[in-house]
């Protein structure tokens, strides 16, 4: 029977016989019912070769301040053991049932800093209706940062004072999203050329970006076949023999799925 019912009819009947069960047997019972129907997704991913040095960018506005800094190429970030780093896993599967827990601890807000004349982080993403984007300027001169969401009434383009400056209310702003995006919004300075950045907003917490080691989690999925995306600023969506238009579709278990590791050919990754 319980498989005719929907997720949430079938937790409610879980949740009404755990009343009439006996004393210290109810709850458990709720729980592990209700864990059944979640599961992570892990994967690593590897750049299969020798990465390139990254390369210096020409630093030429605000020298006296930007120049003591060694700003490099942040387009291609490779860890110490191969790891990928600034992919961006996501669901493509729309309307996809959030797991409850996940509503909880959000964060209210996804800070965009900066800080030694570069973007930090280089690469966030945001659940949209439940996150704000907070933007603060650390640095000793002005800042810009500008981006243009498709959909959105305006584009953003705030001017964010120095840090050091004497009216501490203007060094920093607040941005709502109030559409998902199917790919990143890239970031720029419109006085600092060489300041880059991607957020991605979407209407659901189903967003990894991986670490310099190259690993990535997607915490409590549905259980179930889910289409994923996989997204790194050089390409747009990265595509490997693996998964020749960059999209995934797999099967989520209890637990843990784990892809393993995914070898990226050098070859996947050259700028279009």
């Amino acid at each position: 029977m319980a498989s005719k019912l929907g997720r949430r009819r079938f937790l409610a009947t879980v949740a009404a016989g755990a009343g009439t069960a006996a004393p210290g047997f109810g709850a458990p019972k709720m729980l592990q019912a209700a864990d059944r129907l979640w599961g992570d997704l892990v994967g690593r991913l590897v750049y299969d070769g020798t990465p390139p040095e990254r390369k210096k960018l020409t630093v030429d506005k605000d020298v006296q301040c930007c120049g003591k800094f060694d700003i490099r190429d942040e387009s291609l970030m490779v860890g110490a053991e191969g790891g990928l780093a600034n992919v961006f896993v996501y669901a493509r599967t729309r309307k996809l049932e959030i797991c409850p827990e996940l509503a909880a601890p959000t964060p209210q807000r996804v800070t965009l800093d900066n800080h030694d004349c570069i973007f930090k982080p280089h690469c966030m993403s945001l659940w949209v209706g439940k996150q704000e984007f907070y933007i603060v300027n650390s640095d000793p001169i002005a800042q810009n940062v500008a981006f243009a969401p498709l959909g959105e009434p305006i584009a953003a383009n705030f001017v964010l004072a120095p840090a050091a400056g004497k009216d501490p209310k203007n060094i920093d702003a607040t941005y709502k999203f109030t559409r998902a995006q199917i790919m990143p919004v890239p970031i720029a300075c419109n006085y600092h050329p060489w300041e880059s950045a991607y957020i991605l907003p979407r209407d659901n917490p189903y967003v990894a970006i991986s670490g310099m080691d190259g690993r990535f989690r997607i915490a409590k999925l549905p259980v179930g076949t889910v289409e994923f995306v996989v997204w790194q600023e050089r390409v747009r969506v990265l595509k490997t023999p693996p998964w020749p238009k960059g999209y995934f579709q797999v099967t989520i278990q209890p637990g843990t799925t784990d892809l393993g590791t995914i070898k990226i050919a050098p070859a996947s990754l050259e700028r279009i």
